[in-house]
């Protein structure tokens, strides 16, 4: 009777120790498959510095909302505008290429697996 309860409660523990085991390997590997990074590269840049296609973008905008900051990113030719809507106080962030036209903006990301495999294959 002893063997049979100690059975019993050795595979009630491994179970447990399985799907416990599972579920921080599943959180582990989302968190390791994307990184979102950070610096997307953009910096600070006066309303004056911008060409005048974009300064007129951002006027637009003032009509209808806020204009909190302006950011610059010169490697992609691309400024970010954070507003604040006057109607309902909403924070919303722009972004604008060149010739002054929104575009949709996706933050760089960073897969950390891949890089992880590299270091991996590059030890002896």
């Amino acid at each position: 009777m002893k063997k049979v309860i100690v059975s019993m409660a050795m595979a009630i523990s491994g179970l447990f120790a399985i799907s416990v085991a599972q579920g921080v390997a599943t959180v582990t590997e989302d968190s390791v498959r994307e990184l979102l990074l950070e610096d997307d590269r953009f910096t600070d840049i006066k309303f004056e510095e911008l060409n005048e296609k974009v300064q007129a973008a951002v006027n637009a905008l003032g009509e209808t909302y806020t204009v909190d900051s302006l950011k610059y990113n010169a490697e992609k030719q691309v400024t970010k505008v954070k507003a604040t809507s006057k109607v309902d106080q909403s924070s919303k962030v722009f972004y604008f290429n060149n010739e002054g036209v929104e575009i949709v903006w996706e933050k760089p990301v960073l897969n950390i697996e891949v890089e992880e495999e590299k270091e991996l294959q590059e030890l002896p």
